[in-house]
């Protein structure tokens, strides 16, 4: 008679080593989540449960989401890099994990990261496995509200919480530095460091440029507090917050200088990254920013208090009742009919206890195409507006017809950010091909230092009448460069980076010496495509894909008349 992983432990006990071995047994829970602060152990913990797996002729598959792109392509291209094969779909990437040995283990660390993807992964991907794969979600947080609401995971989920330890003391961590590093270059090196996401041997360069970047990074991977990733290295998160804080306490114009150091190097990377490589490049600029609204919708730092789900037919009623309880009555049968012909548009905020707090609805134009549209008066002046952008094919764009929270409506609060967040996933699976998001407010002076800051500009003669309302249109256009171009120009704001100015996008006028210029839409758009690329050559056939658009099927001489 086999004995189970119980009886192996010397001493089992109710201990978080003990609990996250269950995991191996038939009869273990199909997910568990690990959950610690930094430096509790939680690695220790799954080095343990790989080691006795590989005892047992299991496999502990661990995937790092600090590397993974929050969506399904980033975590299939993940899966399809780990297992050495190329995976099309969720149904493959399950399959073929699934098949590797009788227990599979799939490791998620860091999965505080990962937040925008984490009702996918417990609504589709982990239902997938085979029934004899286990999850393990290992993440300085505790269990998001979508899994502790989910009635259906309440008997096949644990949670292992590693008990804190003690806050590190800064003077401690400093000596600790001190000591392993006397040096003022490995010093310096570390002080730079400690202001990014991750260190590679291009950054070093960037960032020290009278240094030796494979020296640099060599005494840099071998000290104790620094880890070494798939992606580069990384400071301890205790140690690197404690530096940065003194750097920019003590020099904040070195601390500025290592940023805009970073980001001039990032900028060049994200126009020659490829798609599987963009997200860590986009993920390092989205670091080093420091407006909360940015950093905050695609890293968030406070525990969830809400999850974001598709909508299904059970929840019609509730976003019925809360357009109703803000909107006048023609407001509610666009939501109504927008239900009937594109359900898949609605996702409901839950609290919780499960309960739904909000919903936001979105779709693609292309999704739209047909009579019902006609009887929603502001979509159909967003597809208008889209197609009278002077392309020969429709700008990539997204619509945020409308969210509403059951509580305080459009007004921000934490379920409108709960919903924004789900968005942003939206906005990484549609780049670099998307272009521009439209919404729709009745009172937009909550929003405008915040929209303004990001780029939305109002549409004014697209406002509309539903019923006794009147709701504004606003447009945030990304730009060429899409969404990474986009966080990237938001980023050389706020460090004060001017460069000479080409284009002015609210007049859409040229800026010569002495005089403005202006463009048509198909003209500033080519311009500005040549801008976000200068001192590159740039390809006839990419200039036809960026400004006219992929779908366009015309000649290529278009080009040499507007360029003319």
């Amino acid at each position: 008679m086999s004995r189970k992983i119980r009886d192996l432990l010397p001493d089992f006990a109710d201990n978080e080593l003990a609990k996250l071995m269950l995991c191996l047994e038939d009869d273990g829970p199909i997910v568990t989540w690990l959950c610690g602060p930094t430096g509790a152990g939680k690695s220790e913990l799954l080095a343990e449960l790989s080691a006795s797996a590989r005892a047992g002729g299991a496999t502990v598959c661990k995937i790092d989401c600090r590397t993974v792109e929050p969506t399904v392509a980033g975590l299939l291209g993940a899966i399809s890099t780990l297992l050495g094969k190329s995976l099309q779909d969720l149904e493959q990437a399950a399959d073929a994990l699934s098949a590797l040995a009788s227990r599979v283990v799939v490791a998620f660390e860091n999965y505080e990261v990962f937040r925008l993807a984490d009702s996918w992964l417990r609504r589709d991907f982990i239902p997938a496995l085979s029934d004899s794969a286990r999850v393990v979600l290992i993440s300085r947080e505790h269990p998001t509200p979508g899994w502790i609401s989910a009635t259906e995971w309440r008997d096949f989920l644990q949670t292992v919480l590693v008990q804190p330890a003690e806050d590190p003391d800064p003077a401690v961590l400093m000596n600790r530095c001190l000591e392993e590093a006397p040096q003022p270059e490995l010093r310096q090196a570390i002080d730079a460091a400690s202001v990014v996401r991750r260190v590679t041997k291009p950054m070093i360069a960037a960032l020290l440029e009278d240094s030796s970047a494979d020296e640099v990074y060599a005494r840099l991977s071998g000290l104790s507090f620094v880890e070494s990733r798939p992606d580069g290295l990384a400071l301890a998160d205790a140690m690197r917050r404690v530096i940065a804080e003194q750097l920019q306490a003590a020099d904040v114009e070195r601390y500025r200088y290592y940023q805009k150091a970073a980001w001039k190097l990032l900028r060049q990377q994200l126009r020659d990254s490829s798609r599987a490589d963009l997200w860590r490049c986009t993920a390092d600029i989205i670091y080093l920013i420091e407006n909360p609204v940015i950093r905050e919708a695609f890293f968030p730092s406070q525990s969830a208090q809400y999850s974001v789900e598709p909508a299904v037919a059970a929840d019609l009623q509730d976003i019925l009742e809360i357009t109703a309880a803000h909107e006048t009555p023609a407001a509610v049968a666009t939501m109504r009919l927008w239900w009937q012909h594109l359900p898949s548009a609605f996702h409901v905020v839950r609290d919780s206890a499960g309960t739904i707090s909000g919903y936001s609805c979105v779709a693609l134009p292309e999704q739209l195409d047909g009579d019902w549209m006609q009887s929603d008066p502001i979509a159909r002046n967003w597809q208008h507006h889209v197609n009278l952008d002077g392309r020969s094919a429709r700008p990539p764009a997204l619509f945020l017809r409308r969210w509403l929270s059951r509580v305080d409506g459009e007004a921000p609060s934490a379920t409108q950010a709960a919903a924004w967040v789900d968005v942003k996933r939206t906005y990484l699976e549609l780049r670099p091909e998307l272009r521009r998001v439209y919404l729709t407010l009745q009172d937009i002076a909550p929003y405008g230092a915040a929209a303004t800051q990001l780029g939305f500009s109002v549409l004014e003669d697209l406002a509309t009448n539903l019923g006794d309302s009147t709701y504004h249109s606003a447009m945030l256009d990304f730009g060429p460069g899409s969404v990474d171009g986009w966080i990237c120009n938001l980023l050389a704001a706020e460090l004060g980076i001017v460069e000479d100015q080409l284009l002015d996008p609210g007049a859409r006028e040229l800026i010569l010496a002495d005089q403005r210029v202006p463009l048509t839409p198909l003209e500033f758009s080519l311009v500005s495509l040549l801008e976000s690329r200068s001192g590159e050559a740039v390809s006839r056939s990419e200039i036809l894909q960026q400004v006219w658009g992929h779908s366009y099927e015309g000649g290529s001489n278009v080009v040499d008349a507007v360029v003319r």
